[in-house]
């Protein structure tokens, strides 16, 4: 049970880091501190084990979010990628939410 409330506690928190960033993102653009502070971490060829540590740590807590604002920006640009990118972020919010009721509906079926 701790084992499990661990990792749930770990992945709630690499979640939070993802929507801080991609707010981030969405109302300040790639110019800002910030963006660059979260570039900084990953190494597009890690040479030992922190690094390969980093670049693990950057895709759980800020990799998603910055590559899907990257990827989303270069196609559209402008208002009308950050409007997409936002459809993304609600999108799996939305995703996030059925996800979330399936894992209480089993656990309250496994604990009662």
């Amino acid at each position: 049970m701790i084992l499990y409330a661990t990792v749930i506690f770990l992945l709630s928190i690499c979640l939070a880091f993802q929507y801080v960033t991609a707010f981030m993102f969405l109302l300040f653009g790639r110019n800002n501190p910030y963006a660059r502070f979260v570039e900084k971490f990953y190494e597009h060829q890690p040479k030992d084990w922190y690094d390969k540590f980093m670049n693990f740590f950057y895709i759980m807590n800020y990799g998603v979010a910055h590559r899907g604002y990257v990827k989303v920006m270069e196609k559209h640009g402008g208002i009308k990628g950050k409007l997409r990118y936002a459809g993304l972020v609600f999108l799996a919010t939305v995703l996030l939410v059925i996800i979330g009721n399936i894992i209480n509906a089993i656990e309250v079926r496994l604990t009662s």
